[in-house]
């Protein structure tokens, strides 16, 4: 206790000194400048002026970037939509050409003297498919059908993708329509020209398998099928591009309504077809041996549809391949989990076609 009391009467004597002596200007110390203040005070205002400013700048550059993000997604929607009116009128202006050609064939037909198994033999006016190009999606199928309608004896139908039997207004409007999308036929060299369309999304729908045996059960079926992540996120990386896409890559797989998975899963969509097809009536491709050797690919597509050899020019292989190069890569963790997502699958696809595709 008395050691206490001594302490703070020593502290209080030095208190008291402290003050006298700054009364009478004999600090120690240097008093700070009022102005020191002031100066540091002024220069946090123009530091947090200029940060305001800065984030002024930067939040008119996003809003500048919005509005041009907006006016370049108006731009694709018009030229899509140009776009699809001029497919529209090519394919009116084709139909009227099946039309005219209709009329000047029964002209012919009138006053044709030759025998009934001659006529019989004359080319057929909006000949139904002879093959159609079922998929996948981002499996090569552009390329294939690009290469396919080079060859002398193959026709281009209107439109490479017709869409007809997996959109149901189109699908509504029957066999005739669809019949005037592909060309007169004719003869070359002793044998028939063929034609055919390539709509990718075919062998996805479920409802097309049945729609086509029904209208061309006699058609030969093309199938692509792309190891399914590279085609998925091809897919994705096509979305993206189009402006459709806001998502990553990981966000869209994860969606409920996202196809970019459940298109690679080949083998129930393949035994979908078979129960309407014959095996021999479908040539299964792998995307990956066409890509890397599209003569030698080209060669059994070919013999499949029992056309003479033929071997595209260098110019023709190139002009119409995608490279398939995207700016950012897929995440090596997303790659592994995809794999074992899709094995399962892809052991039941290789025991169903008895071939292992190495995916």
């Amino acid at each position: 206790m008395p050691v206490f009391r001594l302490n703070r009467a020593f502290g209080f004597g030095r208190d008291a000194k402290a003050f006298l002596n700054m009364q009478g200007g004999l600090t120690r110390g240097v008093v700070p400048d009022p102005k020191y203040y002031e100066e540091q005070a002024e220069r946090l205002r123009k530091i947090v002026t200029r940060q305001r400013q800065a984030l002024q700048r930067k939040d008119r550059q996003i809003e500048d970037q919005a509005a041009k993000l907006e006016r370049v997604r108006g731009r694709r929607q018009r030229e899509s939509r140009l776009k699809a009116e001029l497919n529209q009128q090519r394919l009116e202006i084709f139909h009227l050409k099946n039309k005219l050609d209709a009329m000047n064939g029964s002209a012919e037909a009138a006053g044709d003297v030759r025998s009934a198994d001659r006529v019989s033999e004359k080319p057929s006016i909006g000949a139904l498919p002879d093959f159609v190009i079922i998929g996948a999606q981002k499996g090569g199928t552009s390329f294939l059908y690009y290469l396919l309608t080079r060859h002398a004896l193959v026709e281009p139908a209107a439109s490479k993708e017709l869409h007809f039997f997996d959109i149901p207004q189109r699908f509504k409007n029957g066999a005739g329509w669809y019949q005037r999308c592909f060309p007169r036929l004719g003869w070359k060299e002793g044998q028939r020209s063929i034609t055919g369309e390539a709509t990718p999304s075919y062998l996805f729908d479920p409802l097309v398998p049945k729609r086509i045996a029904g209208v061309v059960p006699q058609a030969r079926l093309i199938a692509l099928l792309r190891n399914p992540i590279d085609r998925a996120y091809s897919h994705y990386q096509m979305q993206v591009k189009r402006g459709t896409e806001l998502l990553s890559f990981e966000e869209a797989i994860e969606q409920p309504d996202s196809s970019y998975v459940s298109r690679g899963i080949y083998v129930d969509q393949l035994l979908r077809w078979f129960e309407f097809f014959s095996r021999d009536q479908m040539l299964i491709l792998r995307s990956e041996d066409f890509f890397g050797s599209p003569v030698e690919t080209l060669g059994v597509v070919l013999n499949f549809l029992e056309l003479p050899g033929w071997r595209p020019e260098a110019s023709e292989l190139q002009q119409r391949r995608h490279a398939g190069t995207y700016k950012q890569k897929m995440d090596p963790s997303t790659r592994r989990r995809l794999e074992a997502y899709f094995e399962p699958y892809n052991k039941r696809l290789y025991e169903c076609l008895g071939v292992d595709f190495g995916w």
